[in-house]
């Protein structure tokens, strides 16, 4: 296997888009991973054009190609590849495709922008919180939303032992009993918003992703979705090769 070549075992798999890094982590941990017919261990390396890869008992190949989608997930839907339970999974949305996964999840009652994707790595990048990719959220809480409220969520709230905190916050409209915002996040915690505005005392009515790495679902109704632009893929690409 020559050095130069070689690539861990959960990174390989991450790029033939059978899961990501974490998740491809827990494959080789379950035994499930075999390199030339010996079962693989955590931190392994190979060599894709010369080590034989199996999950499951099934080859598997790098795609040199990636293919990425941009969906405007409608409510119902899991952000999941399969459901053992049987429910409907974004990938039912688009054309069939080997290794297509969701980047991050949304809730399954939660509407707006999903990328989807085979490349494994970069998914794995703009979900990593050290790269602190923006997402932005439209947000309906019951009640009012003081300014004393908009500093304490600046400031941040511990959750779950971690202090978590937006962005910026914006107030887009009111009335009686509602109140609209748009709230900037950046570390895509599980149930971050869900949290945040439970940690303040208000009722989570509406949540929709406006905005994903400034990726918008514009003129797409919920259900639609299009292939990322070669621009959009290499300007994602940049904003994860920093660090």
């Amino acid at each position: 296997m020559g050095e130069g070549t070689a690539i861990r075992i959960n990174r390989f798999l991450a790029e033939a888009g059978v899961a990501p890094r974490r998740k491809a982590d827990i494959l080789v941990a379950e035994g499930r991973v075999a390199i030339n017919g010996r079962t693989a261990a955590t931190g392994d390396k190979v060599d894709p054009a010369r080590d034989a890869v199996t999950v499951d008992g099934t080859a598997i190949a790098r795609i040199e190609e990636k293919v990425w989608y941009l969906l405007n997930k409608p409510a119902g839907y899991l952000s999941a590849v399969t459901d053992d339970r049987g429910r409907r999974t974004v990938v039912e949305l688009l054309p069939p495709t080997p290794g297509l996964f969701p980047i991050g999840r949304l809730d399954r009652e939660v509407e707006g922008v999903l990328l989807l994707t085979t490349d494994g790595e970069t998914a794995h990048r703009l979900t990593h919180p050290s790269f602190g990719i923006a997402k932005v959220y439209r947000v309906i809480v019951a009640g009012n939303f003081p300014d004393t409220i908009i500093r304490t969520l600046k400031k941040g709230i511990e959750i779950d032992g971690h202090l978590c905190r937006v962005l910026d916050i914006v107030v887009v409209g009111h009335d009686q009993t509602t109140t609209t915002l748009e709230l900037t996040l950046s570390e895509g915690r599980k149930h971050e918003v869900k949290e945040l505005i439970k940690g303040v005392d208000r009722l989570l009515l509406h949540l929709e992703r406006l905005s994903f790495a400034g990726l918008t679902a514009h003129g797409l109704k919920p259900g639609q979705f299009r292939r990322l632009t070669p621009a959009e893929i290499e300007f994602l690409k940049k904003l994860t090769s920093s660090k």
